[in-house]
């Protein structure tokens, strides 16, 4: 039987979701990258086996073939995943980051994500000079959020791939660009690291909602508006972070021959 693949969606974010249990070896960064050549979508979410108590395990590919240690819109669509399938509204997902406890209710899927810190190994200032203003968040994964006053002026095409790079995140990072509307509500556009700019980043949602608290332009909960759509995030007193957004199911289809040839 041809192994399935499923496309999901969550505030604009597509992903596709691959049960590694049904494919006759785990990808590769070959492999992921081949999937989303030929199928599409901002990455690969391989599944297996819940491993420390979890539900189900998350592994996360970039379309450069790369690795991400966390997702935020791709932990809704797991969880949403995992919910049908074992049938509870509670589920847990391993993932590098750690243990994420999710919910589900309805079309809102609640998840929280590593434990947001300001410093860390991510985040290493050099002699050199970074050209913006910025609070660095991490997560689980690295991200620079940089408040400006127009998000759409920004020119995140060209400054997107440089900062992504730059010298002070040895592992490289998301890029989120930060209007704030009120003291709940902000605008957001990202680079995410290994994939480019997207519709909505849900990790990258979380770092700016942490930022705009952190510096005190905003209180918790905040709504972040993306161009795909809208996430809520808690930003708690002790780093903790929730976020509450959509995710759904877009098709099923059968593994392209193609792929399905170079995992014999």
């Amino acid at each position: 039987m041809t192994p399935l693949v499923e496309r999901w969606q969550g505030a604009g974010n597509v992903y596709l979701l691959v049960d590694a249990r049904d494919l006759p070896q785990p990808l590769t960064a070959a492999t992921a990258s081949a999937l989303v050549g030929e199928c599409g979508g901002d990455g690969v979410l391989e599944l297996s086996a819940g491993s420390g108590g979890a539900d189900v395990t998350m592994r996360i590919w970039n379309p450069d073939g790369s690795e991400s240690e966390a997702c935020g819109n791709g932990t809704r669509m797991v969880a949403r995943w995992a919910s049908e399938r074992l049938g509870q509204a509670e589920v847990s997902i391993a993932t590098k980051a750690g243990l994420l406890p999710c919910r589900v209710d309805g079309d809102v899927i609640t998840a929280q994500l590593a434990p947001a810190t300001l410093a860390g190994p991510q985040y290493q200032p050099t002699a050199e000079d970074f050209p913006y203003v910025h609070t660095f968040v991490s997560v689980g994964n690295p991200h620079v959020v940089i408040p400006v006053d127009d998000v759409d002026a920004f020119p995140l095409a060209t400054q997107g791939p440089l900062l992504e790079h730059h010298a002070w995140f040895p592992e490289r990072a998301n890029v989120e660009i930060t209007t704030m509307l009120d003291r709940h509500r902000l605008r957001m556009r990202v680079w995410e690291r290994g994939v480019g700019e997207t519709p909505a980043c849900g990790s990258g949602a979380c770092a700016a909602a942490v930022a705009a608290v952190a510096t005190g332009v905003a209180d918790s909960p905040v709504t972040v508006l993306l161009p795909g759509g809208e996430l809520v995030i808690d930003v708690g007193d002790d780093g903790t972070v929730t976020m509450h957004g959509p995710a759904e199911r877009i098709e099923r289809f059968e593994l392209p021959p193609a792929i399905a040839a170079l995992l014999v």
